[in-house]
């Protein structure tokens, strides 16, 4: 019912094309007028549409800003072409069609020639797959149909393809990790370490500030309990020596100490992961095991890095009394000679002038 905004004959007359309002382009046969194939072309009407020269190739133009080749023998897509901001209202091609020609709404002329390069229709389909699943992870901050008056919270960082990959990668290194522990075989790499612990944090310490979030965001909950258990467990290994009796010794304080420094991203990591499940974690009574032995272990590092930073502080206002003091004394020593000098030259004038 909608309006075919464009029509086009083939070269051999045999095919005929039509675009529509309702966003399909119309495959016509001029030997018995049947309808051939009908495409759905663009996500917005199709404003034009040009077959090539000598060729059941076919070019069609649409207000979502797209154009696109298709192959009307095979009805397959050939290639989306992208670059105009606003809606196509029209497009032309050269005779030998080496290059087309569209007009958009915003003002501007475009013109696409041919590369010699080849297409691929899977790498092409491929590519199509990877922008819609990118297009389809993504999520908008702000809502379009809120009110201007609402209030909306914004986040620092946004979901990607590579967060939702490196997502399924923790998820694959925790079932990797509790198989490890259960006894099963697991195929390890080979500069891979052989304790599940070290091998999730360390696969943890690979993240960083800008993914970090979203990569636990989508991190489901039952993995997410994994992950605070194996990260609780490191933590307790690593806080041992605190409460041996070897936490007296200067070896192992400075091995508590050092090891706070590496557990940054850990830590953070476990943060996050309680903050954005703890309604779960909360209706869950094994885990809440977890959550009091974490708060205990992060509460020694922390205590452990009070320690360290008032060690550092204690020493630097040692030096600085030890810097006053040494200038005090420097300049002391500076002052005593020109002190002494100045007697003897206040008595020889005299002298002098008791002998005249």
């Amino acid at each position: 019912r909608l309006p075919v905004m464009s029509v086009d004959f083939s070269s051999d007359s045999q095919m005929i094309a039509t675009g529509s309002a309702d966003k399909n382009v119309k495959l016509w046969s001029t030997q018995f007028g049947n309808c051939l194939r009908s495409l759905r072309a663009h996500e917005e009407s199709v404003m034009q549409v040009k077959f090539l020269p000598g060729t059941h190739y076919l070019a069609s133009a649409g207000r979502d800003r797209d154009l696109k080749l298709w192959d009307c023998d095979s009805y397959e897509l050939i290639t989306n072409l992208k670059g105009h901001v606003s809606h196509i209202l029209s497009l032309a091609l050269s005779q030998d069609a080496s290059f087309i020609v569209t007009a958009s709404a915003d003002r501007q002329l475009r013109f696409w020639r041919r590369s010699q390069e080849q297409l691929f229709l899977s790498e092409e389909r491929a590519k199509e797959l990877e922008d819609k699943f990118e297009q389809e992870v993504e999520r908008e901050d702000l809502d379009v149909g809120a009110s201007a008056d609402a209030v909306v919270a914004l986040r620092a960082s946004r979901r990607t393809v590579e967060s939702v990959r490196t997502t399924e990668r923790l998820m694959e290194l925790l079932d990797e990790a509790t198989a490890m522990e259960k006894g099963e075989d697991v195929v390890i790499p080979p500069n891979a370490h052989r304790n599940p612990c070290v091998r999730v944090v360390a696969h943890i310490n690979t993240l960083n500030s800008n993914n970090i979030y979203e990569v636990l965001l989508a991190l489901p909950f039952s993995h997410a309990l994994r992950l605070l258990r194996f990260i609780c467990r490191y933590l307790e290994v690593i806080v041992a020596p605190s409460g041996s009796q070897e936490a007296g010794t200067e070896a192992s304080k400075a091995k508590v100490l050092g090891a706070v420094t590496t557990l940054e991203t850990p830590c953070q990591a476990a943060l996050i992961a309680a903050y954005v499940h703890h309604h779960e974690l909360a209706a869950t009574p094994s885990a809440r095991g977890v959550i009091l032995r974490l708060r205990h272990q992060m509460r020694l590092l922390l205590q452990s890095d009070k320690d360290c930073m008032g060690f550092s502080c204690a020493g630097v206002r040692h030096l600085q009394r030890s810097l006053k003091r040494a200038s005090a004394s420097n300049f002391a020593a500076l002052a005593s000679p020109s002190a002494a000098a100045a007697p003897d030259t206040a008595t020889a004038p005299a002298k002098k002038r008791k002998r005249t």
